[in-house]
C-alpha cells in the first residue's frame, strides 16, 4: 500500500470511511462531537433516576452494599463510559504528539484501566441482573393484584417500570396470576411479563459485551497507529471487526426502539456517535500520520 494513495482515504472498509468526508469540515466535525459528547452527559443523569427510581420498586430494606452497586450498575457504566470516551479524546485528538510524553501516557492509559475495571463490573451486574429473572418464586394466595393495593408494595411491568400498585392502577398493571418475585427482589411480577424481562437482559448483556470488544478494538488501533503499523492486516481485521460489531450495537438500538424503551434507544445511538467521535480521531490523525510519513523519503508505514 502506497501511502500516498493511504492519505487520501481509508483503505480497509470500516466506519472510517464512511466517517472521513468530515475531516474536511473542521468547525463542522467539532461541534458535532461535542454536541454529542453534552448530550452523553445529560444522558447519564437520566440514567441515574431511572436506577434510583428501580432501586425504591425493587430492592429491600434489608438490601446489602452489593445489591445498590448492581441496581445502579447501568449509572456507574455510564460514567465510566464517559470517563473512556474522555480519555481516548485526549489521546487521540486533544494532546498534541509533542506532548506526549511517558508520564502523560502512563496517566491516561491507568485511567482507562479503571474506567475498564468498571465497566467489567457493571457488564457482571447486567449478568447477575439478568440471570436473576431465571429466579422466580411464585407468590401464593394472590389472584389478582388489587389484592395487594394501597400496601405499599410495587409491581415491575417492564424492565425500568415499578409503579406502585394501587386501588386505581392494580386493574390496569395487571395481566393475571400467577404473580412472582425475582431472586432477592420485592417487586410483584405477573407471568406474562416475565419472558420479556428475560430477553431485555440477555440484550442487556449481549450489548455490554460487544462494547467492550469494541472500545477493545479501539485500543488495539490506536496502539498499532502510535506505531505508524498503518498498512498491518491486524489493523484492517480489527477496523472490520468494529463494523460488523457496529452493526449489532445498531440492531440492539432497533430492538429497544421497537419495545418501546426510547431511552435506551437514544441513549445507545448517542453512544455509537460518541465512539464515531473516537473513529474520526484516529482518521485525521492516521491521515496527518501517512502525510508526514509520505513527506519524509527515509520513513514508511509498517
Amino acid at each position: 500500500m502506497s501511502t500516498g494513495a493511504a492519505a487520501q482515504q481509508p483503505a480497509a472498509l470500516s466506519i472510517k470511511r464512511i466517517l472521513y468526508p468530515l475531516l474536511a469540515h473542521s468547525k463542522a466535525k467539532q461541534t458535532l462531537k461535542w454536541i454529542v459528547y453534552s448530550a452523553l452527559v445529560v444522558n447519564t443523569g437520566f440514567y441515574f433516576q431511572d436506577d434510583y427510581q428501580s432501586m425504591v420498586g425493587a430492592l429491600p430494606d434489608n438490601a446489602t452494599l452489593l445489591d445498590y452497586v448492581f441496581q445502579f450498575a447501568t449509572t456507574l457504566d455510564m460514567i465510566a463510559w464517559l470517563g473512556l470516551v474522555f480519555l481516548f479524546e485526549l489521546e487521540t485528538y486533544a494532546i498534541e504528539d509533542h506532548d506526549w510524553n511517558d508520564w502523560v501516557g502512563r496517566l491516561i492509559h491507568g485511567a482507562r484501566v479503571v474506567c475498564y475495571i468498571m465497566i467489567v463490573n457493571s457488564a457482571v451486574g447486567y449478568t447477575v441482573e439478568a440471570l436473576e429473572t431465571f429466579d422466580r418464586h411464585e407468590i401464593n394466595g394472590v389472584t389478582s393484584m388489587c389484592d395487594m393495593a394501597d400496601q405499599g408494595d410495587y409491581a415491575q411491568i417492564s424492565a425500568n417500570e415499578y409503579p406502585e400498585i394501587t386501588s386505581e392502577n392494580c386493574a390496569e398493571i395487571s395481566a393475571g396470576s400467577p404473580y412472582y418475585t425475582l431472586a432477592n427482589e420485592e417487586a410483584v411480577v405477573a407471568a406474562d411479563v416475565v419472558p420479556h424481562l428475560q430477553f431485555m437482559g440477555i440484550l442487556d448483556i449481549v450489548n455490554a459485551y460487544v462494547w467492550i470488544i469494541v472500545v477493545l478494538l479501539i485500543e488495539l488501533e490506536v496502539f498499532l497507529q502510535s506505531n505508524d503499523r498503518f498498512s498491518s492486516k491486524t489493523l484492517t481485521v480489527a477496523r472490520q471487526a468494529k463494523s460488523l460489531l457496529y452493526l449489532i450495537l445498531i440492531g440492539n438500538c432497533v430492538i429497544w426502539l421497537l419495545n418501546d424503551y426510547y431511552l435506551y434507544a437514544w441513549d445507545s445511538f448517542l453512544w455509537i456517535f460518541g465512539f464515531w467521535a473516537i473513529e474520526l480521531n484516529l482518521a485525521e490523525w492516521e491521515k496527518d500520520r501517512l502525510e508526514e510519513l509520505h513527506s519524509d523519503p527515509n520513513s514508511s508505514p509498517a
